[in-house]
This record gives structure tokens, C-alpha cells and sequence, in this order.
């Protein structure tokens, strides 16, 4: 999933998305990496979340890296957590970016939205759907 480039990489993701991103993580930590490392995730509570003191612990040993977190609910349970959907506008996210998007199909077509409207360009947009198989409702009758 993680190319061997420099370029920082947004690892954005919603529900169960977290875990590829928990492994690209855990990559990072395990070769002593220095690049940028954004971590965006989506879920409905704090306890929804999956992975979420790994993925906190594994950001703590990074040396340039940073978490932000979107809830639904009970955001007051976890330090700088935001209420409500993502919203990647006014993050910053570097111009060099590589950013990685996995969760649910609308979930991956509404940050991407923003991302391209924020002038991310769509080549630096990588996605893995992880979420349920949306195909098996146009076969269902």
C-alpha cells in the first residue's frame, strides 16, 4: 500500500478502514521513519473506533507525526477529538502529499471530494475499499 517515497502520507480512513493504516503504522514505527505522517480517522465513538490506542501509541513514536480523530459521539472521551464527519478543509495537509483512503465507498468518495477540492491532485489520491460489498444489493431482489 505505502510507496518508499519521501512524501508524507495522509493515512485517512473511517470505521474498520483503520486497520491497513494501523500496518502501514507499525511499518513506520519499525524502520525508524521521519517522514510527515498524518493519521485521519472517522467513527461513530471513541469505542467504535478499532485499534485506536495502537494507532495512538504508534503515532507517540513517530517523531513527525500527528492523529486527528472524527466522532459522531462522545468526542469529550478522546483528547482533540472533533464531532461530527470529517472535514479535511483548513487541515493543512502537505502539498506534497501522498494520501492513502480506505473505509467504506461513500465514505472514500466524500473525503476525496474534498481533497480534490482542497487541490489535491486525484494521482495522489490512493484508495482501498473496506467496508461492505455495496455490488451485492444490485443482485438481491
Amino acid at each position: 500500500m505505502l510507496d518508499d517515497s519521501d512524501a508524507p502520507p495522509p493515512l485517512v480512513s473511517a470505521g474498520i478502514g483503520c486497520t491497513p493504516m494501523a500496518g502501514v503504522l507499525e511499518h513506520l514505527a519499525a524502520t525508524g521513519s521521519g517522514r510527515e505522517v498524518w493519521v485521519l480517522h472517522a467513527d461513530h465513538s471513541p469505542d467504535d473506533h478499532a485499534l485506536r490506542a495502537d494507532i495512538r501509541r504508534l503515532v507517540d513514536e513517530l517523531p513527525d507525526a500527528r492523529a486527528r480523530f472524527w466522532y459522531e459521539r462522545d468526542t469529550d472521551r478522546e483528547p482533540g477529538a472533533r464531532r461530527g464527519l470529517m472535514d479535511v478543509d483548513g487541515l493543512g495537509l502537505p502539498a506534497d502529499a501522498d494520501v492513502y483512503l480506505s473505509g467504506s465507498l461513500p465514505f472514500m468518495r466524500a473525503v476525496r471530494a474534498q481533497l480534490l477540492k482542497a487541490g489535491v491532485p486525484a494521482r495522489r489520491v490512493r484508495h482501498e475499499v473496506f467496508g461492505p460489498d455495496l455490488w451485492l444489493a444490485d443482485t438481491e431482489g
